[in-house]
């Protein structure tokens, strides 16, 4: 059996932390006072998605499920089944667009 943290999986973990440290160094060096202006308002956006993070979970959630039941599927894995045993993408695509609309919708609230 495989395990899902082998040692692949945390080289790449290791670059993309890497590269985020990069970016922000360079940020940093590029434009310092904009840098420190972001980082001042940083615990307003994080306090903005821990109150609306669980609100749009619940829309997205109902969404999804209001989606699920008026195309007559009782389960993801019945989405599956139909979108690659059935060779029908539809339900697969509505449900992406669906989980697009929910992200859309916290960006909506997520505001400056």
């Amino acid at each position: 059996m495989k395990q899902w943290l082998s040692k692949g999986y945390w080289a790449v973990l290791a670059l993309l932390v890497l590269a985020i440290i990069l970016g922000q160094v360079v940020s940093y060096l590029a434009a310092p006072a904009s840098w420190e202006a972001f980082v001042s308002t940083l615990p307003k956006y994080l306090s903005m998605v821990a109150f609306w993070g669980p609100i749009v979970a619940l829309v997205a959630g109902l969404l999804v499920w209001t989606m699920l039941k008026l195309l007559g599927f009782n389960s993801l894995a019945e989405i599956r089944t139909e979108s690659v045993e059935e060779n029908n993408p539809a339900p697969a695509i509505i449900f992406t667009g669906t989980v697009i609309a929910s992200i859309l919708f916290i960006m909506l609230i997520l505001r400056p």
